[in-house]
């Protein structure tokens, strides 16, 4: 997007007692001057930025010694 100068992703994946995992996911847009990014644009950016992380997981679970 032309009015982004970046976007910055923390993902912080914690495990739990029964082995399984919560995953916490914070996104930081950083705007060039006066632009204003739309909340329907930030969902967009949140559900592309999900696919890549259920696939980075599916890869995981599939190839477990990677």
């Amino acid at each position: 997007m032309a009015g982004l100068e970046s976007i910055t992703y923390h993902i912080k994946i914690v495990p739990t007692e029964d082995g399984g995992c919560i995953c916490k996911n914070r996104s930081i847009y950083h705007a060039k001057g006066g632009f204003e990014l739309s909340e329907e644009k930030i969902k967009e950016r949140k559900e592309k930025a999900m696919a890549i992380f259920k696939a980075i997981e599916a890869y995981l679970q599939a190839n477990p010694e990677a």
